[in-house]
């Protein structure tokens, strides 16, 4: 215990908040606001056409309330976290229904998909559908989430609601996951509720709804490690089956969770060997075996597949490219932005996770201080170590040829454990009744979760049917061998249209090159389209000409972004190379040949 003054005890005492009486007026306030959300959401009517932002295609009214409701249930948890009642139940449910209506919000919006035609999403979904279309696995790699979607189908969930299903799903057991890892490895009273509360916010903010094997997969990390502490403890063999199950469901599911899954269990065996030996009382140490054992079934799989050679070959062909890092360096540097709108883009997509970063940052120097000067801990030491392990291997992908997109997919296990930090953090000061910080960690918490679902829906996503239905006819009706050009569309949209089981998938029509020109190539008056394309196909769509309005991008931005517009349009269907093939008004296809 902490040294504590009469400042903090009386500010402790006055914050009203934490009394249990005031928790059950909350919960009620907050039910009350959740009815009237689920009533807006009622009255959301479908979009007929492209729209470029989901967020702002809703009523103001519906955020408020959404908002409003996401933080005095994130503020009931920690308010049970503080007190030690029951409320953190009331809390729980408050986020899970609230968060259901967030993940449908594209179902609501009338939306034929939440995810762009160059989506891993499209892929994944087209392997889905291959399943249920021929009840086997098309030789995926990794199946795992492929068959749990193709069973919820089977069981009655239509498979254009399985995106949002799946999405929520995962979400939850990554939250509810991390209560329970906090519970486990702390034991303090409230322990459940902190790391329900640091558990609440999309921590991977857009990667909760892309419905990607890599992050699914890990958000079942916490749950698998809760199990191996339990196991640790109690030697008991139901925790050690249950564990098994979850880690086999891992290989099948992605090779890289896989690896994560392997390291973190092997790190955790090595500290708490090394934690029994630094500490006075004894304790059991988990076994290497137990996270070395899943190796041969790792690769017993994955050898059986002609995709593992082909990744390996992909990332030794890529170690004379620019890195993940340069890319995106590059690409930030092809449109200057000022330092008001540089600070604007980094707060609206980067903020959440800069929030968890810094707490956990902090925490792990107080778990330094600690262990210098009185003594190691087993919680804090655990949940630090993975922590830095994390920050290593992100900074290890970025650096280096790895395969990987984005900051946040690189850091999901050094966010997955700073959450598990903020947890810690919240249960140390309400222990010690650091009235103060317990506070101000309240307040960066609410502040994280409202920005981390604020950058979660990306603007751009919109999938019309329009869309969808062209390219299903472009896919299923074009010359074999005669490449599709389409900008942001690639053969993702072809198996996700087809099914990866559709015997016109292969070849693949539509062009890896999946950006058209500036002005689709009209540099100059006499210029054709066969001139730029050769014997193709073209796809123009409204898609391609709403782009880039997000808030963070000025006029003078998004005019340098923008492709092409009606001028460019008429060029094409006055070119004489160009025959058009199929339009519905969103989409268009152009047959493109030098005889026309």
């Amino acid at each position: 215990m902490g040294y504590e003054t009469d400042l903090e005890r009386g500010l402790f005492d006055s914050y009203e908040f934490a009394n249990r009486d005031l928790q059950e007026y909350l919960v009620i306030i907050l039910a009350g606001f959740l009815v009237l959300e689920s009533g807006i959401f009622l009255t959301i009517q479908p979009v007929t056409g492209y729209e470029t932002s989901l967020v702002n295609a809703l009523p103001q009214s519906f955020w408020f309330l959404f908002y409003a409701v996401l933080a005095g249930g994130i503020l009931t948890l920690i308010a049970a976290a503080v007190t030690g009642s029951g409320y953190w139940r009331h809390g729980i449910a408050i986020v899970i229904a609230n968060y259901s209506l967030y993940f449908f919000l594209p179902k609501a919006r009338g939306y034929r998909f939440y995810g762009q035609g160059t989506a891993d999403a499209l892929r994944h979904f087209g392997d889905v559908r291959a399943i249920i279309d021929t009840g086997s696995l098309p030789g995926i790699w990794y199946p795992g989430e492929h068959v749990l979607m193709a069973e919820m189908t089977m069981l009655g969930v239509p498979l254009i609601a399985i995106p949002y299903v799946t999405a929520l799903l995962f979400t939850v057991l990554q939250i509810v996951g991390i209560g329970v890892l906090v519970r486990t490895i702390s034991g303090k009273r409230g322990s459940l509720a902190a790391g329900l509360a640091a558990g609440s916010p999309l921590v991977y903010t857009t990667f909760h709804l892309s419905n990607h094997p890599a992050m699914n997969s890990f958000m079942l990390i916490p749950a698998l490690l809760a199990l191996a502490e339990l196991y640790r403890r109690s030697n008991d063999n139901e925790y050690l089956i249950l564990f098994l199950l979850i880690g086999i469901f891992v290989i099948y599911s992605h090779p890289m969770t896989t690896l994560f899954m392997v390291g973190l269990l092997l790190l955790t065996a090595v500290y708490s060997g090394v934690f029994g030996r630094l500490s006075t009382a004894p304790i059991r140490q988990l076994s290497p075996r137990i996270g070395v054992a899943f190796l041969p079934l790792l690769f017993a799989w994955l050898t059986n597949f002609g995709q593992t050679r082909q990744a390996i070959a992909k990332v030794a062909a890529t170690q004379n490219d620019a890195t993940p890092a340069a890319r995106e360096l590059q690409k930030a540097g092809s449109v200057e932005f000022t330092v008001p709108q540089l600070v604007n883009k980094f707060i609206t997509l980067y903020g959440s996770t800069t929030i968890y970063f810094a707490i956990a940052g902090l925490f792990t120097l107080l778990t330094l201080y600690w262990f210098l000067w009185r003594g190691p801990r087993y919680d804090w030491g655990l949940g630090t170590s993975h922590f830095v392990a994390g920050l290593v291997i992100a900074a290890t992908f970025l650096l280096g040829n790895l395969i990987v997109k984005g900051i946040i997919r690189a850091n999901r296990y050094s966010l997955l454990f700073s959450a598990v930090l903020v947890a810690l953090a919240l249960v140390y000061c309400a222990s010690n009744r650091y009235s103060t910080v317990t506070v101000a960690l309240t307040a960066l918490v609410l502040l994280s979760a409202g920005l981390a679902a604020g950058a979660a829906y990306e603007p751009n996503n919109h999938m019309t049917y329009a869309e969808y239905d062209g390219t299903q006819f472009m896919a299923t009706h074009d010359d074999p061998g005669v490449p599709i050009h389409s900008m942001d569309t690639s053969h993702k949209m072809e198996a996700f249209v087809l099914g990866r089981n559709h015997p016109q998938y292969y070849p693949m029509s539509f062009s890896l090159n999946n950006n058209l020109p500036r002005n689709l190539g009209y540099y100059s008056e006499d210029i054709t389209a066969a001139d730029t394309y050769g014997r193709s196909y073209v796809v123009t769509k409204t898609h391609d000409t709403e782009q880039h309005t997000a808030s963070y991008y000025t006029a003078e931005q998004q005019e340098y972004l923008f492709r092409y517009g009606e001028e460019s349009l008429a060029r094409i269907d006055n070119d004489p190379t160009a025959n058009k093939v199929y339009t519905n008004g969103g989409f268009t296809g152009w047959s493109v040949s030098p005889e026309n």
